[in-house]
């Protein structure tokens, strides 16, 4: 079994950069920091910080050697019938579904693929379901993660 979990350092940054951002509101409008003196402001400023904390806090991903596990969410690796790789915003994102109508969501590529025990437990399970014959990835998902071609994989890795 292997995982990755977050430091927990990234979700408070973000939290405090939320805070900012919403600060910067009332300084804009009332073209200061006069608005620090109103009591009302400071609950939202902090909400939003707590807000995106939760949000991003807690990340975590383990896989073994049949299936892969995000938060609350796991997928059965020898029995995939979903492969796909699309972009959100900077990131390569991973999604995976089984035959038993699990779905895993989407997960960063990056966070999947740096830990090398864990990606090679998930390589090894998309190209068993493969072999199978149960997944099919289309040609961007193959030439992104590096899958052989072909339905049904043959011995020789046709």
């Amino acid at each position: 079994m292997e995982w990755r979990q977050d430091s927990g350092r990234g979700a408070v940054q973000s939290g405090v950069i939320a805070a900012v951002i919403v600060a910067v509101v009332p300084t804009v409008e009332t073209q200061g920091f006069s608005w620090a003196a109103t009591p009302y402001w400071w609950p939202f400023i902090a909400l939003a910080g707590v807000l995106i904390w939760l949000i991003m806090r807690g990340g975590w991903l383990a896989a073994g050697a049949c299936w892969v596990q995000n938060k609350d969410k796991w997928v059965n690796t020898y029995n995939l019938t979903a492969v796909d790789v699309h972009a959100s915003g900077v990131n390569m994102m991973l999604r995976l579904q089984d035959t038993a109508g699990r779905d895993i969501g989407s997960l960063k590529l990056k966070d999947v693929q740096g830990n090398q025990k864990l990606w090679d437990l998930v390589y090894n399970g998309i190209l068993h379901s493969m072999a199978q014959g149960t997944a099919n990835p289309s040609e961007k998902a193959r030439t992104i993660l590096k899958l052989p071609g072909g339905r049904g994989l043959h011995r020789d890795g046709s």
